[in-house]
């Protein structure tokens, strides 16, 4: 990818997101002087890494239900059509455009793509950088991954998110800014059979 030297990165082929080992995280301004960390818990990728960078190609699924504060009633509410409206939109979905060389050194780059959140789709662009390979020697079936950091900020009203409405004493519930940091792991295998045997949903 991008100006990567030859003996690093993932290698030409298609490479799956694996969620036990991957965190999305946003974070956005809430009551509007104070932050607010979540996740999202459910998530499917593939990832296809042509000869040539510009060949590559990332489709990433998100399941908005999924969305997790850590705070049960915050979260319903994040899920209600105030928000995220999840039983209208019940995906968030990306899917790259281009890449490029990216600006902090030689294993970084800029993934451009298209966001869709609440049904509306904006571009956006992945400030990121692979980290370094993840063999898993105590696979069976030979798994090998590579991690990878990427950041980006979006506007929620791109989407047509809602914003809770006013405060009493100024600014709005949720700042429209939100940062989204994504520390993710690819890996060659295909994890849904495994994720069927243990039980975990991704989609």
């Amino acid at each position: 990818m991008a100006d990567f030297p030859a003996e690093v990165g993932p290698g030409p082929g298609t490479w799956y997101l694996d969620p036990l080992h991957s965190s999305l995280i946003f974070v956005a301004h809430y009551l509007r002087f104070g932050r607010v960390q979540g996740t999202f818990g459910q998530a499917e990728g593939r990832f296809d890494i042509g000869e040539a960078p510009a060949d590559s190609s990332a489709e990433v699924v998100l399941r908005a239900d999924s969305v997790n504060t850590g705070v049960g009633a915050r979260d319903a509410h994040l899920r209600s059509a105030d928000f995220l409206d999840v039983a209208r939109y019940p995906e968030i979905h990306f899917a790259s455009t281009g890449i490029e060389p990216g600006r902090r050194g030689r294993h970084a780059f800029l993934l451009h793509g298209d966001l869709t959140i609440h049904g509306s789709t904006a571009p956006v662009t992945l400030d990121a950088r692979w980290v370094g390979d993840a063999p898993d020697h105590a696979s069976p079936d030979d798994t090998h991954g590579h991690f990878f950091s990427a950041t980006t900020r979006v506007r929620l009203s791109d989407f047509g998110v809602g914003d809770g409405g006013d405060l009493p004493w100024g600014g709005r519930l949720i700042g429209d800014d939100v940062d989204i940091v994504l520390e993710v792991r690819v890996q060659n295998q295909d994890p849904a059979p495994f994720l069927e045997r243990i039980g975990h949903t991704t989609s």
